[in-house]
């Protein structure tokens, strides 16, 4: 039941409507974890996934520091995944040869993990860290 309604006639049968309102529930309370999430949380525990030596960590815990988490640090999560990645890429002062695609990299990886999370129900700063064994 959601909102005091019944909605089994929308799964043929009521264990498939009773999965479907769980489903509903959990999609629910991801959204709302996720605009308590800032970036900057959820790109701290990210990185912690990294194991020490990736190949990646380094460049990234960089590109983090310096340039993503300056600008989108104290913004809810949920801000930063539903802005146009576009205009969050326009936004990020000019980086010197590779580091523009290496700020690009990183920033898609941390909102693809965080989009996946957030469709999983699994959405939280200070869940437990997930290895990375590299970024590519």
């Amino acid at each position: 039941m959601i909102d005091g309604r019944r909605y089994t006639a929308t799964r043929p049968t009521e264990a498939g409507a009773r999965l479907w309102e769980i489903e509903t529930h959990a999609a629910a309370a991801g959204r709302r974890r996720a605009t308590s999430v800032t970036f900057a949380a959820y790109a701290t525990v990210w990185i912690a996934g990294f194991i020490d030596d990736a190949p990646d960590r380094a460049r990234f815990e960089v590109v983090l520091k310096r340039r993503l988490v300056p600008l989108l640090g104290e913004l809810p999560l949920l801000e930063v995944l539903r802005a146009d990645h576009d205009q969050l890429y326009r936004q990020l002062p000019d980086a010197d040869g590779d580091g523009a695609a290496v700020e690009r990299e990183c920033l898609e990886l941390i909102l693809e993990e965080a989009a996946e999370d957030l469709r999983t129900g699994s959405l939280d700063a200070s869940a437990s860290v997930r290895e990375h064994r590299s970024g590519c």
